[in-house]
């Protein structure tokens, strides 16, 4: 059964394919009564056909890019409605006619470019609004804009539904036409002849899913997908396509909170400069936390321009001084001299850095691309007309988001805040799951130990549990090919007082909580913050499907790091361990904004 729509409030499904595909062709074959019309659907306007089990039929067309041009709407909703009318008679005659009882049809339009503000204005301003009603099967007592589903109303539920109500359940208690039998010939007369038909959707459709394990493994692939198929919104495409202000200089500073695809953005730059015949692009990190970044859109850049193209050279500028950072700069101005152009990238950046080469490439006067992001970025006066804003979440859904909300860096202004992207989230996503370290390890239950999460084995061990209860590293089959969870989805963090790198630790005796997770069986990978060689390969094995598979094996394990570490990577599930002092000021936004489904809160002492 494929579910395009289900009301969440009475269960009512729409567009559903009930009973077996035996029953569609038997009807099919009994519809010698129809009368024989040209039926072209395509041709009398209808984008969008709705038969619903209690409800009747719904017609819809979609009226794309008016950009808010209030005579360009006018026109085409007149057009719509008059193409409206034309389909519905149409159907009455060729579908509909030799039934004694016809069920209810009803008429919609969908403005994904317009605004409700531009459509009311609209109808407002127009004088006459009988050929709307008509066309759209209003009575005159309603209100028009009732059944037309505008731009912003896609990204609120609440909107969404009303529009949904008003267009298909104007007859309270539903139609008395449509029953079982009525149903099936209808999805039988409108599916001949047998077509194949593709839709290329923003969000992936509804699936049946078994376990807790397997919802989570379905929203981080929907959510974490900018790794493996992209699907970005018109906030990333207005960057990308924005032309530069001087033909020499091509400069963008993208800043926004964690999983906004600013990291997308640029490795997309990246893959065009290189396409485009370039000879190289320079990667640039510029601080310790920006290494994994840094590897993660060089490589991703790389791999995905493909062989033949340029190369992609990482250049690492961290703590380095002035003298450091000039004498690179001379090496760009003689690749200048030789190539024509110089091509920076630099993610997870430092504007220090970013604005002294910009600075110094244009005394020069050097031709020069330069695209970086950050987080929390201090721009300098010259440099704020580059800045961009990314804020519309791609990576996590909203269960996370709103557990990163609540940092102390977006709350006060230093990291922008999220705004609602322009479709609704495909669901909510799993909520948050909690071990409370200080309540039972005060209370003495359950033979909690040590004042920090890192430091008790109980917590480990319980972790290991949810891990397991989520069904990862089974081998079960999930439906539809999901997959289920491996050990490489799984990071474990900690913050600056939960380091996993603290010198105390002996490295041939694992922490309490490593040991709690070893002892459930729970593989386990230690990747410190000045292991280079693990970090790289971690970033390498996010970007997408072929990397991910590969080190799914006898080396798959759950990765153990600070937060730091992995600042720009993302996993499915993230187990974040509180030290108690952290969690508002780094651990959402260093730690929680990693995930792409599943947050596991190991909490410790209170503020």
């Amino acid at each position: 059964m494929f579910q395009v729509r289900q009301d969440e409030n009475n269960g009512e499904q729409a567009g559903t394919w009930q009973g077996h595909s035996e029953d569609i062709s038997s009807a099919a074959r009994n519809t010698n009564s129809v009368k024989a019309e040209p039926l072209n659907l395509k041709e009398d306007f209808v984008d969008l056909l709705v038969i619903h089990r209690e409800r009747g039929i719904m017609m819809a067309a979609i009226i794309p890019q008016t950009e808010d041009d209030p005579l360009a709407v006018q026109v085409e909703l007149k057009k719509a409605a008059a193409y409206l009318k034309q389909a519905r008679d149409v159907v009455r005659r060729s579908v509909l006619g030799d039934l004694v009882t016809q069920p209810a049809l009803h008429q919609a339009i969908v403005l994904p470019d317009t605004t409700r503000r531009c459509l009311e204005e609209v109808l407002l301003n127009m004088s006459d609004l009988q050929e709307l009603q008509e066309g759209l099967s209003v009575d005159p007592g309603r209100n028009v804009s009732q059944v037309c589903l505008c731009e912003d109303d896609m990204a609120d539920q609440t909107r969404l539904d009303a529009w949904w109500r008003a267009s298909l359940e104007r007859n309270e208690g539903g139609d008395p036409a449509m029953d079982t039998a009525t149903y099936t010939q209808l999805v039988a007369r409108f599916s001949i002849p047998l077509t194949t038909v593709e839709l290329f959707l923003s969000r992936q459709p509804r699936l049946q899913l078994w376990t807790q394990g397997h919802l989570v493994h379905a929203v981080g692939m929907e959510h974490g997908r900018p790794m493996t198929c992209i699907a970005l919104f018109p906030q990333q495409f207005q960057v990308l396509e924005e032309p530069p202000d001087d033909d020499d200089v091509d400069v963008r500073i993208l800043w926004g909170p964690t999983g906004t695809s600013k990291s997308i953005v640029l490795i997309i730059k990246g893959f065009f400069l290189l396409r485009k015949g370039c000879a190289t692009v320079f990667v640039l990190q510029t601080s310790d936390d920006g290494a994994a970044a840094a590897y993660l859109v060089g490589h991703q850049v790389r791999e995905t321009a493909g062989q033949g193209a340029g190369s992609v050279q990482l250049v690492n500028m961290a703590g380095e001084g002035k003298k450091k950072v000039q004498a690179w700069v001379e090496e760009l101005c003689q690749h200048a001299q030789t190539h024509g152009r110089v091509h920076i990238l630099a993610d997870e950046a430092e504007c220090d850095v970013i604005a002294e080469i910009y600075r110094a490439l244009k005394q020069r006067h050097v031709r020069f691309t330069l695209w970086a992001a950050g987080v929390k970025l201090r721009v300098p006066a010259d440099m704020e007309r580059y800045v961009r804003k990314l804020t519309q979440p791609l990576r996590s859904p909203p269960a996370v988001v709103r557990e990163v909300e609540q940092a102390d860096d977006m709350k006060d202004g230093t990291v922008p805040a999220y705004t609602r992207p322009p479709v609704s989230a495909p669901c909510d996503g799993p909520p948050v799951l909690t071990v409370d370290h200080y309540a039972d390890y005060y209370s003495d239950r359950q033979g909690h130990e040590g004042v920090f999460p890192w430091r008790c084995a109980r917590c480990g061990e319980l972790v290991a549990d949810m891990l397991r209860d989520l069904r990862v590293g089974c081998d079960d089959n999930a439906p539809h090919g999901q997959g289920g969870l491996t050990y490489s989805d799984v990071f474990v963090l900690g913050d600056m007082l939960c380091d996993t790198d603290t010198p105390d630790d002996d490295p041939d005796s694992p922490a309490p909580f490593i040991r709690g997770l070893e002892s459930r069986g729970v593989p386990t990978r230690k990747v410190a913050h000045n292991d280079t060689a693990a970090v790289r390969q971690l970033a390498e094995m996010t970007s997408g499907p072929t990397q991910r598979a590969a080190g799914r094996g006898r080396d798959e394990a759950v990765t153990v790091a600070n937060q730091n570490t992995v600042w720009g990577l993302e996993r499915h599930v993230v187990v974040y361990l509180d030290s108690g002092f952290g969690a508002d000021s780094t651990g959402r936004l260093r730690s929680m904004s990693r995930s792409t489904a599943q947050v596991i809160w190991v909490k410790g002492v209170r503020k």
